[in-house]
């Protein structure tokens, strides 16, 4: 009985035992299998955090891109306040010269009206008589005086003359009163000789009186001869007194002219000296008007010069802060647009099932995202491109999922080189990746079609 119990006892141990190791047993797998799948999330999460580190770098590099673009914008708000600035003085200086365009048309009206006045003056000048005209008559008046004054000296020597024959003859004429005063007296004589011969005989009278009237016939005779030189004289007088007439008249109608000349050249005279002056007074409001008009000119040529310079420094400063705004915005929208891809391809990748068209999806998405920052660089005329280690990480991903869904080398190649293109993936593909993943026959593959060295 003893013995039954102890194989009894014995026997409970060793079941007991069995079903512990049974338990244990399933205890180590299910850890191993917990500890593999924590080893394989675990490598999944390094690779992921190795990712983010990558892509938070490439944040980093935006990022400090952002930063220069918002100094930039800064310097150019300083710029634009410059100009804002300049633009009021500016305006203050237009405002003046609004405020001097009365002037202005004020001094237009008196260059009208000295104009109008010019214009008058020039219609008296074409009015009055050409000084040509009066300088030839001038001097055809000049030549009849001096062939008058000629004349005159000519006329005053024969008066000289006859003044000379009238002395002379008022010196025969005295003796011819004397002889007036005898012939009375003889008539007296007569008289008394006729009175006598009455009364006595004339024949004793008579030679007497024969000698004395022969006397008196011959001082008759030299006395008419001298009467006819008188005569004679006397034609000469009258006709010097005709040509002193004449010369009288003339000399009238030349004092006439001369004094009508006189005036004439006295007006003259005036109306030069006052049209002197008004053009001498019209020529200096004329120049001061010109230098006025000049300074104006000048003004507004310099304020044209300087708002031209202004709208064209403004158009310069719109256009880049138009263009950095537009680079900004699509920088900006294309790190959105690259948050986006990344975070599908995360999703994408997470997914335990997945086939060749969700390959091809986010195979399409990069091709997307490197078309799009591509022409992002080309538009802002800067190095935007998409970084190198996001390709990589890219196509790195589409390599664990094609791993993980169990996707053939072959189909994903031709998806990555139909997609992306043999120039993209020669560079960002990584040679020890596909080893790992698809072994020696991936890696032939790869560089026979890409044509890479064996030594890569």
């Amino acid at each position: 009985m003893s013995a039954k119990k102890t194989s009894k006892s014995s026997e409970k141990p060793t079941g007991m035992n069995k079903k512990d190791t049974v338990n244990l047993a399933k205890k180590v797998a299910a850890v191993s299998d917990s500890t593999k799948t924590l080893s394989k999330e675990i490598k999944s999460m390094s690779k992921v955090f190795s990712d983010n580190q990558k892509v938070l770098l490439s944040m980093k590099g935006m990022i400090d891109t952002l930063i220069n673009t918002l100094e930039q914008i800064q310097k150019q708000s300083k710029q634009i306040s410059i100009i804002e600035e300049d633009n009021q003085r500016l305006y203050a200086g237009l405002n003046q010269v609004r405020a001097q365009a009365s002037l202005i048309t004020n001094v237009n009206e008196q260059a009208s009206r000295l104009q109008e006045q010019v214009n008058k003056i020039s219609q008296i000048q074409k009015e009055s008589p050409d000084p040509q005209s009066i300088m030839k008559a001038v001097g055809e008046n000049q030549n009849s005086i001096q062939n008058n004054t000629h004349m005159i000296i000519k006329i005053a020597q024969r008066i000289d003359n006859i003044k000379e024959d009238l002395g002379s003859i008022s010196s025969k004429a005295d003796k011819t009163s004397t002889i007036e005063s005898e012939l009375d007296k003889i008539k007296e004589k007569l008289h008394a000789i006729f009175e006598k011969s009455e009364k006595s005989s004339l024949e004793s009278e008579l030679p007497a009186l024969k000698s004395s009237l022969e006397n008196l016939q011959n001082e008759l005779v030299t006395n008419m001869a001298k009467t006819d030189s008188i005569t004679h004289l006397r034609g000469e007088i009258a006709k010097i007194e005709s040509e002193i007439g004449s010369l009288i008249h003339r000399a009238d109608a030349t004092a006439f002219v001369g004094e009508g000349l006189k005036s004439v050249q006295d007006d003259f005279g005036t109306f030069k000296d006052h049209v002197l002056n008004k053009t001498n007074t019209i020529d200096q409001k004329i120049s001061s008007i010109s230098e006025l008009l000049k300074r104006a000119d000048a003004a507004s040529s310099e304020f044209h010069k300087k708002a031209d310079t202004l709208f064209h420094d403004m158009q310069q400063i719109k256009t880049v802060t138009n263009k950095s705004s537009s680079n900004v915005s699509k920088e900006v929208v294309g790190l959105l647009k690259l948050s986006e891809f990344q975070s599908t391809i995360r999703i994408l990748a997470e997914s335990k099932y997945g086939d060749l068209k969700n390959i091809e999806k986010m195979a399409d998405q990069t091709s997307e995202i490197v078309n799009l920052f591509d022409k992002i660089a080309i538009e802002s005329q800067e190095n935007v491109s998409l970084p190198s280690e996001i390709r990589q990480w890219a196509i790195s991903k589409m390599l664990d999922c094609a791993d993980k869904w169990e996707i053939r080398f072959s189909d994903l190649f031709n998806v990555l080189i139909h997609k992306l293109g043999k120039e993209l993936v020669k560079e960002n593909i990584r040679i020890q990746q596909v080893r790992d993943i698809f072994g020696i026959r991936g890696v032939d593959e790869i560089r026979k079609e890409l044509g890479l060295p064996a030594s890569s």
